[in-house]
């Protein structure tokens, strides 16, 4: 029902405003993809437990059958693990990565506020609530960018989208706080930052704007 509700608010409001439409539909069309495999996944966890259950034969009591899901379980759970260290072990001794060592070229100060983003160059020392950036930067491609991000209410997302709708970066925009997030843009293009962490009714049209040149 929430996500009938949620439909029909964005439906509304993209009907009133296009361009927002635009460019929500290619993250949309990832969220909607990502819901989707996690809603197989589980139904595939489903039927294989149903079907250790149903093709137990009659001779065969519950505590039988209930043996064989949990000795399935204990194989997926033991194959999860196993697989979460390996990956553990090849990429956290890399870190830090090479495309985030050195020393950011550019700092640029961004202000979350409902429902708009503030960003402008530099380092401000103007409270969170004072600051007088726009939703829109040109940023240099091939040079590491420092995020310092705050907010000036609530808690908010910081999160970095290219023009295909994949997420390429992220951070926490909280208030009397800074967290600093520093990216390196490879490509040129229009990149769209969207709040991550819902912030009342007009979330969805909490959009910000970077132009890499």
């Amino acid at each position: 029902m929430s996500f009938i509700i949620k439909t029909l608010i964005f439906e509304s409001v993209f009907q009133a405003n296009p361009i927002v439409m635009i460019q929500f539909i290619p993250l949309l069309t990832i969220q909607t993809f990502a819901a989707v495999i996690s809603f197989i996944a589980g139904a595939l966890v489903t039927l294989v437990v149903f079907f250790l259950i149903f093709t137990s034969s009659k001779e065969e009591d519950k505590t039988s059958a209930k043996h064989k899901v949990y000795k399935m379980r204990g194989r997926y759970f033991f194959g999860l693990v196993l697989s979460i260290v390996i990956v553990l072990l090849l990429t956290l001794r890399l870190l830090p990565y090479e495309k985030f060592q050195g020393t950011p070229e550019e700092t640029v100060t961004v202000v979350a506020m409902q429902w708009m983003w503030k960003m402008g160059p530099g380092l401000s020392d103007k409270k969170p609530a004072e600051f007088g950036g726009a939703g829109e930067i040109t940023l240099p491609a091939n040079k590491m960018i420092r995020f310092v991000v705050t907010s000036s209410d609530v808690n908010h997302s910081f999160g970095i989208y290219n023009s295909k709708g994949v997420l390429v970066t992220q951070t926490q925009a909280m208030p009397q706080y800074n967290n600093i997030l520093e990216h390196v843009f490879d490509e040129k293009g229009e990149y769209h930052i969207l709040c991550l962490e819902y912030c009342g009714l007009p979330h969805g049209l909490m959009v910000g704007k970077i132009n890499i040149n």
